[in-house]
């Protein structure tokens, strides 16, 4: 049995998360949140979309499209509403409440940043690092259970 390279990073992101997590705090750490959430359902839309356009399903297509321009839409939207928030976690009472339930927001960045990487491997994006990651993901029980209910591979 060999080291599982892909579950060492996985607890290595989320002790970097919990990290990130207090020193950004929650607010901020809300906004970082979504960004790599739009991100990674982003890059799920772009794989959609690539495997519907060499399909020729052009309707496929168009929907993928029009999902892409309308989660940027939604996104300036709550990007200005956050941006209202980090004015308010600025106050000293609720600066140290915002560091601790930053922590929460870490680990949660550090899980979605985590389930990118396996996406990304899983669908032969990492080039050789894609290899690798399927191996650990089939010899491992969580990340085989990780990757099976994962909505976004």
């Amino acid at each position: 049995m060999g080291i599982n390279v892909t579950l060492i990073i996985g607890i290595i992101l989320l002790i970097l998360g919990i990290k990130l997590g207090y020193d950004t705090g929650f607010v901020k750490g809300i906004a970082n949140v979504i960004s790599l959430f739009v991100t990674l359902i982003t890059l799920a839309l772009i794989i959609m979309l690539t495997a519907s356009f060499r399909e020729g399903e052009t309707r496929n297509v168009t929907y993928t499209l029009i999902i892409m321009i309308v989660l940027g839409g939604v996104y300036t939207v709550v990007k200005f509403v956050v941006r209202s928030f980090k004015a308010i976690a600025k106050l000293p009472v609720i600066k140290f409440a915002d560091s601790i339930l930053g922590i929460i927001i870490g680990v949660v960045w550090s899980f979605l940043l985590y389930i990118g990487i396996i996406m990304l491997g899983m669908n032969n994006c990492l080039w050789g690092l894609s290899d690798i990651i399927q191996k650990d993901v089939d010899a491992n029980q969580f990340l085989t259970t990780l990757c099976k209910y994962n909505i976004f591979l």
